[in-house]
């Protein structure tokens, strides 16, 4: 009673109007096929409209009751040189949000969103937790970026954690003594969701399952950030006891699709259109991976339509209902994004999340790769004019984390080769990695 009491009263007040967005939500996801066919043809069309007659970048390209597949595919390239045009003109800045992305493409970006997109975030989140049977105030476990978080909280924050009472567990710094910690804060914490990057929550799996340890078994474990693969999802599984349920998003639109408690990944249809398309830009068929593009009708600060994301994603094949009722369009997998860690000569595993993390914002940056070529050499590259007083704090952090012995050097290159699956890595490690501590 008293956690749902300190998440209303911190937590909950932070968005005003997600319960009434929270019960919309509820509401289209129960309708039939027909009439979600229905209400989503309706609200595109009158997403497209606005944006057609709003965004600048738009209303030179298509006319007002131009259909969607009369507007340009968007890609990160074209956010960073086009963004200001992307924006809503007829509002202040002021009234807006800058969401900088560096994501694991490597490719930082900016874009705008608003108090509506925040709110609307927020409610599809409590409907996502109640579809696995969680109220929105439930315990939960963190395994994520940490470090900067807590850095960078301010004191309000700091208080609104304390009555909510997460624990958070600190991705960027994994070795064999640190997951042991986690293991007992977590059975001393008992959640039930925890939640963390694909990579870190098998890498923290592998640990339990390795050293026999078991820990408090929670609802549901929330994988998001990445992709997990089936063997890394079977690790998760076993060590936590509990399924894993994908949450699908970017910085660029959260909340894109999710799973649910029987296991279909829906996109979440109430506030995206998602397509997945091959190179030329024609719809793929069910089972056939193909180039996502977002369109989020959430966001009125800026006019993300047919935004191709650089994840690739495949649809379901299996068109009989889903038995948890909703007629939401659902993937069958989501190729992208894989993240490596790099092996620090003590032992330690750093998530690439903390590289990204380290350039987001960064001027000059236009894409970006580390390499961990050897224990100690890493090798760091990147596209664009930044120079030596931008790049070389970002080396000197990486050095100061890597620790003594470890070279890194950087190069700026005209480009940087995409896999054969055309996705960008934003960190790649030679350096296997053998469990415990070299």
């Amino acid at each position: 009673m008293m956690r749902r009491l300190g998440w209303n009263l911190v937590v909950g007040r932070r968005e005003p109007g997600w319960r009434a967005l929270s019960t919309e939500i509820a509401r289209v996801a129960a309708l039939s096929a027909d009439r979600l066919a229905t209400h989503r043809a309706q609200v595109l069309r009158e997403h497209l409209r606005w944006a057609a007659t709003t965004i600048p970048f738009h209303k030179a390209r298509v006319g007002p009751d131009a259909p969607l597949g009369a507007f340009p595919i968007l890609d990160r390239s074209t956010l960073q040189q086009e963004g200001e045009s992307l924006r809503d003109p007829t509002r202040p800045v002021e009234a807006l949000h800058a969401e900088t992305s560096g994501g694991s493409t490597g490719e930082p970006v900016k874009l705008w969103n608003d108090a509506a997109y925040a709110a609307s975030t927020f409610a599809t989140e409590v409907y996502v937790l109640s579809t696995w049977g969680l109220k929105p105030w439930c315990r939960r476990a963190y395994l994520w970026g940490d470090d900067r978080e807590q850095k960078d909280i301010g004191w309000k924050e700091r208080i609104a954690r304390r009555i909510h009472g997460d624990l958070f567990l600190n991705a960027f710094e994994m070795d064999d003594a640190r997951m042991a910690s986690f293991a007992d804060r977590i059975d001393a914490f008992r959640p039930a969701l925890v939640q963390g990057y694909a990579t870190a929550l098998d890498l923290f799996a592998s640990f339990l399952l390795r050293e026999k340890r078991r820990v408090t078994r929670p609802v549901a474990v929330r994988s998001s950030a990445e992709a997990l693969p089936d063997e890394a999802r079977a690790r998760v599984e076993s060590a936590f006891g509990a399924p894993v349920r994908d949450f699908y998003g970017s910085r660029e639109s959260s909340s894109l699709a999710a799973q649910c408690a029987h296991g279909g990944f829906h996109v979440l249809a109430h506030g995206r259109l998602i397509e997945l398309v091959d190179d030329a830009g024609n719809a793929v068929e069910p089972g056939v991976p193909g180039r996502v593009l977002v369109t989020d009708w959430t966001n009125r600060a800026f006019g993300l339509i047919r935004y191709a994301n650089g994840d690739v994603a495949s649809w379901s094949t299996d068109r009989t209902p889903c038995p948890c009722g909703s007629a939401y369009p659902r993937l069958e997998r989501v190729f992208g994004r894989t993240s490596d860690f790099l092996t620090t000569p003590a032992g330690e595993r750093i998530h690439g999340e903390w590289f990204t993390h380290l350039f987001y914002g960064k001027d000059g940056v236009e894409r970006f790769q580390v390499h961990q070529k050897a224990l100690n050499v890493v090798e760091v590259s990147t596209v664009g004019p930044a120079g030596f007083a931008i790049v070389e704090p970002l080396l000197f952090r990486m050095r100061t984390r890597l620790g003594r012995g470890v070279t890194v050097t950087w190069k700026t290159v005209p480009s940087i080769p995409l896999t054969r699956s055309g996705k960008h890595r934003f960190t790649i490690s030679d350096v296997p990695y053998l469990g415990g501590r070299s």
